[in-house]
């Protein structure tokens, strides 16, 4: 758009899901478990860091009786007893969405589509907020207060929260034009996770398990609205393009002691590659917290739990069958024997993070990390300590690689494939998912007859 283009009024708005159930209540145990917003084709911009999903969040703890529903992660209500059922602490609300698909409203076509959407979540949050940040500003809107304890207390009642979507295209600091010479209108599609993935807990697995609900929701932000230019500009169809990121998600699990993973990203402008650990039996179970995100786990002799993290001793990664981005490995293995810091792998896994460059905020430090201690006590005024049980220090832990730092423009890997390699002490007999999250730049073309999508 030319000098002449000015915005001349902020534009307030809150729409309604377009599937909205009878009930105003999703959820994935009662088949309910998609959210559809539809932003129709408008002759203005969206100011794409303002856009918020709203609601309440109901945990119930199990599905006997109404006088059993109440969660008390506290253990003090009486009447129906101590029923512990948590929410992780760094996603919050967040974690309530498995998969995300955002497309032109006109067109259908897909702009983005996050799978697995909350373990994304699960990585970028406590490496772009400090425990300060949680506890005294997200905690409030986003349920994450950066402890268990805290946001376990938050869901013995029912809750409002105000999310932020961690998605590329809503997080690129550009307004995204919402009319013909843009992206037509813009159809958010939210999928709800599975109860057994977001909740977790002592009494989460009780009487048929522990279950979640959002009730009305909505979703909010900031139109602007151009000067006479900028409206004739969006409203005659021409030819023209703009850049966005988005994030795409893939799945692998390793198990052995020198493991190299190879990946097709098939786009050619990649700017980073994130990688995430989960042992394979804590994804979608009650007794575990399916969104931590430490090191890989290693299991017992009898090979059935998992009771000790993985030793990494070296990574690296490749394009093609070369080193990409770092011409030598990340050489850990002292650190990892004396249980330090792996400092090496952690730092390229923040710049992984496009949002890390403007934040200095963030829980990758030792005394939030677990390195022989807890997180942060909580006190009370009277100097006691508020939490019967203070939660374990759990790392924020991933291996990543920032593939273009210097021009932002990406590599492109169609035709070339990616890959790591992961020399461990695991034994075969410890799978642990690989959730791989990679950020690309993305260009679209629109003209009077259509959009198109260049990766």
């Amino acid at each position: 758009m030319n000098n002449q283009v000015q915005v001349q009024q902020v534009e307030k708005f809150e729409i309604l899901p377009s599937n909205q159930p009878a009930n105003n209540t999703y959820s994935f145990r009662q088949g309910n478990p998609i959210v559809t917003f539809n932003i129709g084709s408008t002759n203005k911009l969206l100011r794409a860091s303002s856009v918020r999903i709203n609601g309440t969040l109901r945990v119930r703890a199990d599905g006997a009786n109404a006088a059993a529903r109440q969660v008390d992660n506290n253990g003090i209500r009486q009447g129906g007893g101590t029923q512990a059922v948590n929410i992780n602490g760094r996603t919050g609300v967040s974690g309530c969405f498995q998969n995300i698909n955002l497309a032109s409203n006109d067109t259908n076509q897909t702009l983005e589509s996050i799978r697995q959407y909350g373990r994304l979540c699960a990585s970028i949050l406590p490496s772009t907020h400090s425990s300060d940040d949680f506890i005294s500003n997200s905690g409030v809107v986003e349920l994450n207060a950066g402890q268990n304890a805290v946001s376990g207390n938050m869901v013995n009642n029912q809750v409002s929260f105000s999310t932020r979507l961690f998605c590329g295209l809503l997080n690129g600091g550009n307004a995204i034009p919402l009319g013909v010479n843009g992206v037509r209108g813009l159809a958010i599609n939210l999928e709800l996770v599975a109860d057994q993935q977001f909740l977790s807990g002592a009494g989460a697995g009780n009487l048929g398990g522990a279950s979640y609900e959002l009730s009305n929701l909505s979703l909010s932000g900031d139109m602007l609205i151009l000067n006479a230019a900028g409206q004739q500009q969006l409203s005659v169809p021409g030819n023209g393009g703009f850049q966005y990121n988005s994030w795409n998600n893939l799945y692998s699990v390793i198990n052995s002691n020198d493991a190299t993973q190879t990946y097709n990203l098939a786009n050619s402008n990649v700017l980073s590659v994130l990688h995430n650990f989960l042992p394979v039996v804590n994804a979608n179970n009650y007794g575990v917290d399916g969104y931590t995100t430490g090191l890989p786990r290693l299991t017992d002799a009898a090979g059935t739990n998992y009771v000790a993290d993985v030793a990494i001793n070296k990574v690296s990664f490749s394009r093609g069958g070369m080193k990409l981005a770092l011409d030598y490995d990340l050489d850990e293995q002292i650190q990892a024997a004396n249980g330090r810091p792996q400092t090496g792998l952690e730092v390229n896994a923040l710049a992984a993070i496009p949002s890390n460059k403007k934040s200095a905020h963030s829980l990758n430090q030792p005394l939030l990390l677990g390195y022989g201690g807890n997180d942060e006590n909580i006190f009370d005024s009277s100097g006691l300590q508020a939490f019967t049980s203070v939660d374990a220090g759990v790392r924020n832990f991933a291996i990543g690689i920032n593939t273009d730092p210097v021009s932002e423009v990406g590599i492109d890997f169609k035709g070339q494939s990616y890959a790591t390699r992961i020399q461990s002490n695991l034994d075969g007999k410890s799978p642990n998912a690989i959730y791989t999250y990679v950020l690309s730049k993305n260009t679209l073309l629109y003209s009077p007859q259509g959009i198109q999508i260049q990766a």
